[in-house]
């Protein structure tokens, strides 16, 4: 288990959050970007692996695109939202809040907090997830410096 992956266990106990993902570009540098969820915490199935989003569709792919936190609510009574929100139908979310992961002035991540029944979130909660944001950047550079070290001596 990363240390992305016991971030997003601790960060969904300590939130009371149903449903916490990571959605990433992994595409190749050369290629058009796919957001796909790399790392979650509360799924309740592995089918979360089989979505593929280009930017501008899904809860992940529209907060890639506008750089903005994006919320969601009643999924799961608007059949139109179901279609539009891939995560939200696997996962039987009814509550979702995407929020980009910008270093650089670049997106490199997208956050998703889902809840299942709808509950209310106040300003500190929201502040509470905002502060905690530096420490998953920070484990995400490890994560890229580790990458580039490996393509390093892949190419030597």
């Amino acid at each position: 288990m990363s240390q992305i992956d016991l971030w997003l266990q601790e960060k969904r106990k300590e939130w009371q959050a149903d449903f916490l993902g990571l959605a990433q570009d992994v595409a190749l540098a050369c290629q058009q970007t796919e957001l796909r969820w790399t790392h979650v915490a509360g799924n309740t199935s592995d089918h979360y692996k089989t979505i593929r989003l280009r930017i501008g569709k899904g809860i992940a792919g529209e907060v890639w695109r506008t750089g903005r936190e994006q919320r969601a609510t009643e999924i799961q009574s608007d059949s139109q939202n179901l279609l539009k929100y891939p995560i939200a139908r696997l996962e039987q979310l009814d509550m979702t809040i995407g929020i980009p992961i910008v270093q650089d002035g670049i997106t490199r991540a997208v956050l998703l907090l889902g809840y299942r029944k709808p509950i209310a979130l106040n300003v500190a909660d929201m502040t509470a997830v905002y502060a905690a944001l530096p420490g998953l950047e920070t484990l995400l550079t490890r994560k890229q410096v580790l990458f580039d070290l490996q393509i390093k001596i892949l190419d030597t």
